[in-house]
């Protein structure tokens, strides 16, 4: 059996996968290949469309003749609105075509940007994805990959000649943040395929997925007290204890992940240090995938606000921050884990950027500065003039925290909805979602007010 074959047998319920285009071939010759199967199957019980590159034939090399064959693939899929997975394992192009094959790939990438927003797109990266099969690639809403994988366009013999020993290996674009989700063979890539399209909606007008889960919605999660970071929360309010992170090794202070809340599927932004430029760019990318296809968006917050690290690019992610979390209309619910200090309490799903509901636990502080900088700003001649300065600045400290900076202090002027103890936070959140479902098909449309007696 060939890789490709194999691929499509463990991506699909046994014997449900139809092929299409089966007898398409480079310029109608019986002896060339396209190098692609295309076709459609059922993946627990849902309707999927797939495609995998041949790399047996040409190094997978995408011609004129595989390209229109994926474009008519995507055209049902569309039609459809079903999910498609694109199983790339190609070296690069079929150079005799000339500028026929370059033209080919510019279809193919105008399909991909007509399904974007549309339809979920799941990138699987077997063997080698290169040039502009990594363009392709990484225009797909997740790109999931083996660590054995190639994934670059340029050749990484020319980074290796700078220095960079792992240039053009998946791992080094997982770093990069340009894979989602490393798996450590192809068959685990495949099976976290069919996982996370198993969760997602069908399309962008199916309104909430639901995922199986096992879990007591009311379930008590008095452990967030306890909990060390923003992953940890994340842990404890999820179903089952369970998510997905996705670009889980780049921007770190930032996580983004699917999982489930109540089986219905959410997408968790969380903000656990400092808002740098590419833990924006990071959180931006994936509200916009959630609000493509209505999925609530769940933040949680714990952080003492941007980076100060100098960069004049800062302000554009900021900027596309704000209006990815001001522009998305799906579902959106914040929980102040722990400080939410300047930037990242207006930036990160704040009521005023259109969050829906916000929440803050009971020892959550929310201040333009920390309390330390907040002292050191406003009191600094009267801990100089004190007979104890540390003593003192420990009695301000407090005082700011406890008083100016309490979650009592922001829910007073109406920016957070309630502070919620720890063992309610889960059930709170899940009834929010819940709440919140009518949200995604708009308001009610009004004929005219009622006439008064």
């Amino acid at each position: 059996m060939s890789n490709t074959n194999k691929s499509i047998t463990l991506l699909f319920d046994e014997g449900t996968f139809v092929e299409t285009g089966a007898y398409v071939t480079v310029c109608g010759e019986d002896a060339k290949s396209s190098g692609a199967f295309c076709g459609y199957g059922s993946i627990n019980g849902a309707l999927v469309y797939a495609f995998a590159q041949d790399f047996s034939v040409e190094k997978g090399a995408l011609g004129r003749a595989q390209a229109e064959k994926i474009c008519a693939l995507y055209d049902m899929a569309i039609s459809n609105g079903a999910p498609i997975i694109g199983v790339f394992s190609s070296a690069g192009v079929r150079v005799a075509e000339g500028s026929k094959v370059l033209a080919a790939y510019g279809k193919l990438l105008a399909k991909i940007n007509a399904a974007s927003g549309v339809i979920p797109q799941i990138a699987v990266v077997d063997e080698i994805c290169s040039g502009l099969s990594a363009v392709a690639a990484a225009s797909f809403d997740l790109v999931i990959a083996s660590d054995a994988s190639k994934f670059y366009i340029t050749p990484p013999s020319v980074a290796k000649a700078n220095g960079n020993s792992e240039a053009g290996s998946a791992k080094c674009a997982f770093e990069n943040g340009n894979i989602d989700v490393l798996c450590d063979s192809a068959e685990a890539a495949l099976a976290k395929a069919r996982e996370i399209v198993t969760v997602l909606p069908q399309n962008s007008s199916q309104g909430y997925a639901y995922a199986e889960a096992f879990d007591d919605s009311m379930r008590a999660s008095l452990d967030l007290e306890n909990a060390k970071d923003i992953r940890e929360a994340a842990t404890i309010i999820s179903d089952n204890g369970h998510y997905t992170e996705l670009k889980a090794e780049f921007a770190p202070n930032a996580l983004t992940a699917i999982a489930s809340l109540g089986q219905i599927t959410v997408g968790i932004c969380g903000l656990g240090g400092a808002l740098g430029k590419d833990e924006a760019d990071k959180l931006a990318s994936f509200i916009s995938l959630c609000d493509n296809f209505s999925m609530p968006v769940i933040t949680i917050v714990d952080s003492c606000g941007a980076a100060h690290e100098g960069d004049e690019k800062l302000a554009g992610a900021l900027a596309r921050l704000a209006g990815a979390y001001a522009g998305a209309s799906c579902p959106k619910i914040t929980y102040i884990f722990g400080a939410a200090y300047g930037a990242s309490f207006t930036l990160v799903g704040s009521k005023a950027l259109g969050a829906d509901i916000v929440y803050a636990s009971e020892k959550a502080t929310v201040s333009v500065l920390s309390p330390e900088a907040s002292v050191q700003f406003f009191y600094a001649d009267d801990i100089k003039a004190a007979e104890d300065g540390a003593a003192k600045r420990a009695e301000l400290e407090n005082e700011w925290k406890t008083e100016k900076a309490s979650p009592k202090k922001a829910a007073s002027h109406g920016a957070i909805d309630d502070i919620v103890a720890y063992g309610e936070v889960r059930a709170r959140i899940i009834s929010a979602v819940e709440m919140l479902f009518a949200k995604i098909s708009g308001h009610p449309a009004k004929k005219h007010s009622k006439l008064p007696f």
